[in-house]
């Protein structure tokens, strides 16, 4: 690993993160979760590092004591510009997401019985109880 006093070890965790957090949502859509799993990874240590990386570059600390807020405050906006970017990319697997709750929320529609033909009516061969030919 690197010797960096800013950008450390902070995109490997939010990597990880990200790469279960694909993988699951492709799972549960039935999607190839490996390939969304090594996207979403990526992903995750791409956007953080780039984060970091400026971070590091627009403000070089003058003390020792000055490196951890700024790692901390930089270490939340590089985790909520991983949640939205990675929203947007799991876009095509909302969807199937927000259909099976609406299927397991909504129950079943009760099954209407068909009426039983009238008693009064002879049925003959291709009739339905309405009499009409079928």
């Amino acid at each position: 690993m690197e010797n960096n006093s800013i950008v450390g070890f902070i995109p490997w965790p939010v990597a990880a993160a990200t790469a279960v957090w694909f993988g699951v949502m492709a799972y549960k859509a039935g999607k190839n979760c490996v390939l969304w799993a090594i996207g979403g990874g990526l992903l995750g240590l791409v956007v953080t590092t780039i984060v970091m990386g400026l971070a590091q570059a627009t403000f070089i600390p003058y003390s020792t004591g000055e490196i951890a807020p700024l790692r901390f405050k930089m270490a939340v906006l590089a985790i909520f510009l991983v949640l939205c970017v990675g929203w947007l990319f799991t876009g095509t697997l909302h969807r199937h997401l927000l259909a099976a709750l609406k299927r397991a929320e909504s129950p079943p529609p009760p099954e209407t019985p068909s009426k039983p033909p009238t008693p009064g009516l002879k049925q003959g061969p291709g009739q339905t109880a309405g009499g009409a030919v079928s």
